[in-house]
């Protein structure tokens, strides 16, 4: 069980935080689903069409990643505030659902959670992980792009109400 302890900006000042992220077990995967759902709420109503995740049963987490991959859980302390998903894909991983929840945002944990992803991903001789991202989240492909992330393609929803980037980052 890996065990990160970094300093992150809060406030007005830095704190120190320590976090775990760890490989969730079947048994969290209910724990993964809440925090999903919870960091996904700010979208219900907004995103045309509505974001899948919300939609999400703890089933189709399972069938998403059983056998090609898994799921992370971040805890502070004794609460899980972090998740997402990651499964392997020819030469690459993908990533996904990566959910923080509201009152832990800004702390840096879901730049833990990538980094911690991209060392799973390199220790499993991949050079490679992908993220989509809505064209309608402007802030988010912006924090990808922070994060060395850079666009590959564009693709649109069925009726062009949105389309999503697919990112990538060579690790």
């Amino acid at each position: 069980m890996p065990r990160r302890i970094g300093q992150a900006a809060h406030g007005d000042g830095v704190r120190k935080i320590a976090i775990i992220i760890k490989e969730a077990s079947r048994e969290e995967m209910s724990v993964v689903h809440r925090i999903m759902h919870e960091a996904f709420e700010q979208y219900a109503g907004v995103l045309v069409p509505p974001s899948g995740a919300l939609s999400e049963t703890i089933e189709d987490i399972l069938h998403k990643i059983e056998g090609r991959g898994a799921a992370i859980l971040v805890w502070d302390g004794l609460e899980p505030v972090g998740s997402a998903r990651f499964y392997y894909v020819e030469n690459y991983m993908y990533i996904g659902r990566v959910a923080v929840l509201p009152a832990h945002r800004g702390k840096g944990i879901a730049r833990y959670m990538l980094s911690y992803l991209e060392e799973i991903a390199r220790s499993h001789s991949y050079s490679e992980t992908r993220v989509e991202v809505r064209l309608s989240l402007p802030e988010n492909v912006d924090y990808y792009k922070k994060l060395q992330y850079q666009i590959i393609n564009e693709q649109s929803y069925p009726g062009g109400e949105d389309s999503w980037y697919t990112m990538s980052k060579s690790i």
